[in-house]
């Protein structure tokens, strides 16, 4: 017991310091009337204010989604401009904004040593063309010369004599055989006298005789008229043989090779060479004398300023949501609250119309569009000009809709909570036409329902 009483009064000690000690003990100094200090009172924690979620009512209306992009005033005919081969420049003979026409030289590349050799081939030319006048000329009156000559053998060869031969052949034919027939009669007269029937026979041997004459001579006008023909054949060889090497001085092989020589050289300088390919001007020049350039690389820009258009570069992915022909709303930029209509006139392939031909790509990848009387607003744009571009893609009237932050998605599934007496209801909902401001909603919701957004 005595162990007892002695651990209960250590215990009690214990506890009377711990009170003594952080306890807050009135202090008197001096006198004692300076009054004891009062106990903090401990500010009480604040109960948080859970916020409730917002609401939204479905209600009806138009969904419109909207497509809006960036674009600006450009020429419709624009074309950038570029060396055909690697070099440097000699000269350039324009200044950015400065007007052109068509087959202008605008700047070339040194080429002293092509042009010396254009020089050359030139002189080459000339000679080879003398060369081929004078032998030009000289076939063609060798030619006319067997032409005459082949014409003269023909005129030569007669038909008459032939005629008067075979005539002569004839009638010395019909002598013989009236000067036999008369020998005969007289050999059957008995009283005819012996000289005469000599005589009778005398007159068949001159008949005899002129008769062989007669078919020499005929075989004579026919062995003549064979050779003439002859000649007239030999004649007509010449004259071929004399245009076949007319018709080859006239193919010009030697001035063909000349020419395509020249042609290559000239081909050549015109590759270091840039010209203007229609009426225009510098909008961007990026060259200067004595710099080294690559061939194909766009040194400079040339545009039509007379017929300008709107140009917007777009990804694929945004072109794919256009068409051709779709109708746009344009802003200018510096120029807010002032619309312009217009359509969309040419996309690039294949998201417009036009394909390029096999084996030839589409260079230019914008999307252009054609404003619809510019000039009535009364702004006189510029190229360079910046514009917001506003089409619309997609559009529901009179459709129930809901904003997008009161529709939920989870696990593929799509729905909105209802509010309703007694607690809340999840509705499984079918979307349509969604703009940044509404969503359409199609089915799983009636009008006038309020939503708890998420």
């Amino acid at each position: 017991m005595t162990v007892k009483k002695s651990l209960w009064l250590r215990l009690g000690l214990i506890w009377l310091l711990g009170t003594l000690l952080l306890s807050p003990i009135a202090c008197t100094v001096g006198g004692g009337d300076t009054p004891q200090k009062e106990v903090a009172t401990p500010t009480p924690i604040p109960t948080s204010v859970v916020p409730s979620n917002p609401t939204y009512t479905v209600d009806r209306g138009d969904v419109i989604r909207k497509f809006q992009f960036s674009a600006r005033i450009a020429p419709v005919l624009e074309e950038e401009l570029f060396f055909k081969m690697n070099g440097y420049v000699e000269t350039v003979y324009v200044r950015r904004g400065d007007v052109v026409k068509a087959g202008d030289l605008l700047a070339e590349l040194e080429m002293t040593d092509l042009k010396n050799q254009i020089t050359q081939k030139q002189a080459e030319m000339t000679a080879v063309q003398l060369n081929y006048d004078r032998r030009l000329a000289e076939s063609r009156a060798s030619v006319r010369a067997k032409e005459l000559n082949l014409a003269k053998i023909q005129a030569s060869q007669s038909d008459s004599q032939l005629v008067r031969a075979r005539i002569s052949l004839e009638q010395a034919r019909i002598r013989l055989s009236n000067a036999q027939d008369e020998y005969r009669k007289s050999l059957d007269r008995a009283w005819e006298q012996e000289d005469v029937r000599k005589r009778y026979a005398e007159g068949v041997q001159d008949a005899q005789w002129n008769l062989e004459i007669a078919e020499a001579e005929y075989n004579d006008v026919l062995r003549d008229r064979k050779r003439t023909g002859y000649d007239i054949e030999l004649a007509q060889q010449d004259l071929d043989l004399a245009l076949m090497a007319q018709q080859e001085i006239e193919i010009g092989l030697d001035i063909t090779q000349t020419l395509l020589s020249l042609q290559r050289l000239n081909d050549q300088l015109k590759d270091a060479r840039i010209e203007a390919p229609f009426d225009g001007v510098i909008l961007q020049l990026s060259v200067v004398d004595g710099k080294q350039v690559q061939g194909y690389d766009a040194v400079m820009t040339l545009a039509d300023t007379t017929q300008l258009e709107v140009s917007a570069d777009l990804m694929d992915s945004e072109m794919s949501e256009l068409t051709e022909g779709m109708e746009i709303t344009a802003e200018f930029v510096n120029r807010p609250g002032q619309e312009i209509k217009g359509v969309i006139r040419r996309l690039p392939y294949p998201y417009g119309s036009t394909k390029p031909a096999d084996g030839v790509t589409d260079e230019d990848k914008s999307a252009r569009i054609t404003l619809t009387n510019p000039e009535e607003s009364g702004y006189k744009f510029s190229v360079g000009d910046r514009l917001r571009i506003t089409t619309e893609l997609e559009r529901s009237e009179n459709t129930l809709r809901l904003p997008p932050a009161a529709v939920r998605s989870f696990e593929g599934r799509t729905f909105v909570v209802i509010q309703q007496e007694g607690g809340q209801r999840r509705m499984d909902v079918r979307l349509g036409v969604k703009s940044d401001d509404w969503v359409e909603i199609l089915d799983g919701v009636e009008e006038g329902q309020v939503v708890i957004a998420p």
